[in-house]
């Protein structure tokens, strides 16, 4: 009888240093989780900063101009403008668009051009399409307008509406892309949102004027705080996010300053 009740004693104590010892590994991996987080941000922190306020800025241009796309096209035609002429010019502005898409997805992984240079300058001749459809408004004729507004729908496809969404999937180690590309893709819907309700508020000028300065912040942002990755193996990045989590000094191409960002390279951050 002794035995049995010695059982029932023995039993609950070790269930309940199991349950200790669960809770113990639970915070331990919590407290390593949280730790690894830190440190991606102090080494990835910046990039993380580019690919998300490039990618909300783009989205204030790009979703702005999809939303009021009836208001930009009738600021460019005229308020004489039948429907059949906003709808045709609508078709042509979609379809000029696809074509810079496709040469997008054509050009992006040659070595010559690559995602850094793809996305620079096509935030620049955007940004420049806008503004001079916004400053010209009221000076050229309606066809020369429409003209750059088409060039605008082609340089963006060709650029950031394709890089902004692919340099996040690059530039960070691969168990933490997840997250980042994440959050740089929040920070694009937040840009629509800001783009769907300021827009309420300004005048047809003002549509091409804001979209050509968040596409002029979004370019030098880019040249700041992005890296060039077209020609390095990821899983350098790899490698050296291993390296950062021992406190080890990694030291190879992922280090090269070719692959770091121009914040990274005067920074020296690795």
């Amino acid at each position: 009888g002794s035995t049995n009740l010695d059982g029932c004693k023995i039993v609950p104590a070790m269930m309940m240093g199991s349950s200790d010892d669960e809770g113990d590994d639970s915070s331990n991996n919590n407290k390593k989780r949280s730790s690894e987080t830190m440190l991606l941000f102090r080494h990835y922190g910046v990039r993380l900063f580019g690919t998300s306020v490039t990618w909300l800025l783009w989205d204030i241009a790009y979703y702005g101009n999809k939303l009021f796309q009836s208001s930009f096209l009738i600021a460019l035609t005229g308020e004489d403008a039948s429907l059949v002429d906003i709808t045709c010019a609508s078709a042509i502005n979609a379809f000029v668009a696809l074509l810079g898409y496709y040469a997008a997805a054509a050009i992006v992984d040659d070595p010559d051009c690559g995602r850094l240079a793809l996305q620079q300058t096509g935030f620049i001749i955007t940004g420049t399409l806008f503004l001079l459809c916004g400053s010209l408004n009221d000076r050229l004729s309606s066809t020369w307008l429409v003209v750059m507004y088409f060039g605008s729908s082609f340089f963006g496809q060709f650029g950031p509406n394709c890089t902004t969404f692919l340099i996040p999937c690059e530039v960070f180690p691969t168990n933490k892309r997840a997250l980042c590309h994440g959050i740089s893709a929040s920070a694009g819907k937040m840009g629509a949102l800001i783009a769907s309700i300021l827009f309420n508020f300004v005048g047809e000028k003002e549509l091409f004027l804001f979209s050509g300065y968040a596409s002029f912040a979004a370019s030098l942002i880019t040249f700041l705080t992005i890296p060039e990755t077209t020609t390095l193996d990821l899983y350098e990045i790899d490698k050296q996010w291993h390296k950062v989590l021992s406190g080890e000094r990694y030291e190879g191409p992922a280090s090269d300053p070719k692959h770091l960002s121009f914040y990274e390279r005067n920074q020296n951050r690795f």
